[in-house]
């Protein structure tokens, strides 16, 4: 007994079966992301390094340079980038897409740690980290009010920034147009002179008094905690207490000599709105989480928590989000692939003017396409543009051999065996190599670009899964599924309405010019195949002169000015 025999015998067994397929895709359906891309791992690592006050050419030649040539030596790397900016060292480590990730981060962590005593004193360990290519803001929030920029960026880093982080899906909260808060020491050297101190001397004292500590252990008999003893200052009263030397006995202090003023960080950065200056906090998502589901939750929670909790004067409003695009997309693809199903029925209702058997045959689509659905969700998939566009094609595919599976028992039936179950059995054992012929064609033309290596072999790898999934869900949709229901719901009979014979007149017109066009191919062979030669052989020109880039063009209806002052600007003039 045979798959079409055993679905065809055991009706029960192959409603169950398929109608699973069609319940994890429902599941799926409901539970999958919304990305406007898929999410491609691209092994990406920076290393960061500050020096405060470092000059960048100095940065440049005592740490950038150092790191770059101990770097250089981890196999995978496909290229290096760096930049030395005031006070920062950022090197950028691009490995080959092969390269896995975890390995890549150990290996430079190994080689950073070996050269730490070569970097200068001043400077802080450097920061190794793995770059998430999807780790950008999906939304923006703009908080603005009749206060500092301090006091925001104070609001939005203490309670905004916790409320926000605290909604699934979450991965971190960007803070732009911060200034922090800052203890500055402004020298004075006449003051200096005076006593008799140098700059030196300020710098030791910073070095021996504003420090951190390892306190130990704290232990009981149940218990242990880590002690941290905190002799920085915090205060502009207290750090102008810091000694820093000694003059005929006399302590001398940080405030006889220096300026301490509490205020903000210097003025490196700035946001506006209806320049009015605010503080930005821009929502992260985690790798592979709902775009659209994650924009949703935070505007709720705008609405509903933070807005009426805010102090007076203080005003939070909704920025660019991703959203509106990506559910731009998404809809439009979903509403054409409803349209292509619906099409599709209506083709093959047309040309078999036989309702059950169309319904039959159009079965093959809902059950193929949450069949993939399904897979996609155990993969790990979203909704993205190229999952769609696989789901798309396989409106047009899934549906062949179905048809060719119900065309023959409809062949049977009508012409050599009028009994449903043996013509179903029968007219379905007849074909299945040639479905499962087709199928494997498909497969085999969408299977090696899952193998396929590079940027773009990643972005439409989720179309092929998709395509395959789908396209091997579809075949056995036409050898269980679609016989079982030929040989239970599907009539033969011949139809004498108006419509029928119309259509029968066309069908009729249209194989009889079909005949007279083979007949003319045959009687001038090598015109047709001079003819056809000649459109091959141009194909190659036209392939040549059509552009070619990664992704088309898209107006998602936003305006981004990039304006590069002189340099040396500074960000007033900016």
């Amino acid at each position: 007994m045979n798959l079409p025999e055993l679905a065809i015998r055991r009706h029960v067994l192959t409603y169950m079966v398929n109608g699973l397929l069609v319940l994890f895709g429902v599941i799926a359906f409901f539970e999958l992301g919304v990305a406007r891309m898929p999410n491609v791992d691209i092994p990406l690592i920076t290393i960061t390094t500050v020096q405060p006050g470092g000059n960048p050419t100095v940065i440049d030649t005592s740490i950038t340079n150092i790191i770059e040539r101990k770097v250089n030596s981890i196999p995978g790397i496909d290229f290096v980038k760096s930049s030395s900016t005031p006070s920062v060292s950022v090197v950028r480590l691009n490995f080959k897409l092969s390269k896995d990730i975890d390995v890549a981060f150990n290996e430079v962590q190994t080689k950073v740690n070996q050269i730490l005593t070569q970097l200068p004193a001043d400077a802080d360990p450097p920061v190794i980290a793995k770059v998430e290519t999807d780790a950008q803001a999906v939304i923006w929030l703009h908080l603005q009010g009749n206060r500092t920029i301090q006091q925001l960026n104070m609001y939005g880093q203490n309670v905004l920034r916790r409320q926000l982080e605290k909604i699934d899906g979450v991965g971190d909260i960007f803070i732009g147009g911060m200034r922090e808060r800052t203890l500055r020491v402004e020298l004075q050297p006449d003051r200096l002179i005076a006593m008799g101190m140098t700059v030196q001397d300020v710098v030791m004292a910073f070095r021996n008094e504003h420090i951190l500590l390892p306190g130990g252990f704290l232990t009981s008999a149940s218990s242990e905690r880590l002690l941290k003893l905190d002799l920085e200052y915090h205060s502009a009263r207290e750090l102008g207490e810091i000694v820093i030397g000694y003059v005929d006995g006399s302590a001398i202090q940080l405030d006889q000599v220096a300026d301490i003023v509490d205020g903000v960080s210097d003025f490196r950065q700035v946001m506006r709105r209806n320049a009015e200056p605010l503080v930005g906090l821009g929502v992260v998502k985690v790798s592979g989480a709902n775009t659209v589901a994650i924009i949703d939750e935070v505007k709720r929670v705008v609405k509903e928590e933070i807005r009426p909790q805010l102090p007076p004067g203080m005003t939070i409003k909704f920025g660019s989000d991703q959203s509106s695009y990506i559910l731009a997309i998404v809809l439009a693809l979903q509403e054409h692939l409803i349209l292509g199903t619906l099409l599709a029925a209506a083709i093959v209702l047309l040309f078999l003017r036989n309702l059950r058997a169309t319904l039959i045959i159009t079965a093959a689509i809902p059950v193929s396409l949450f069949a993939a659905m399904a897979a996609m969700y155990f993969l790990g998939y979203t909704f993205n543009s190229m999952s769609l566009l696989g789901l798309l094609l396989l409106v047009g595919v899934v549906v062949d051999d179905a048809i060719v599976v119900v065309e023959n028992i409809y062949r049977h039936r009508e012409d050599i065996d009028p009994n449903p179950m043996s013509a179903a059995v029968n007219g379905t054992g007849e074909v299945v190599f040639a479905v499962l012929a087709a199928t494997a064609s498909l497969v085999a033309i969408f299977l090696p670009v899952v193998f396929m290596e590079g940027m773009v072999g990643r972005f439409f790898m989720t179309f092929a899964v998709v395509v395959v999934i789908g396209v091997i869900a579809s075949w056995f949709v036409s050898m269980t599924l679609t016989p079982m229901m030929c040989a239970r719901y599907l009539k033969v009979g011949h139809a004498h309405g108006k419509t029928y014979t119309a259509l029968e007149n066309i069908f009729k017109a249209m194989e009889a010019n079909y005949k007279r066009l083979i007949g003319w191919v045959l009687r001038h062979r090598w015109g047709t195949l001079a003819v056809a030669t000649a459109v091959v052989a141009s194909s190659g020109f036209f392939f040549s002169a059509v552009g070619k880039e990664f992704m088309p063009e898209t107006d998602i209806g936003r305006i981004m000015v990039i304006l590069k002052t002189p340099m040396g600007s500074s960000i007033e003039y900016t």
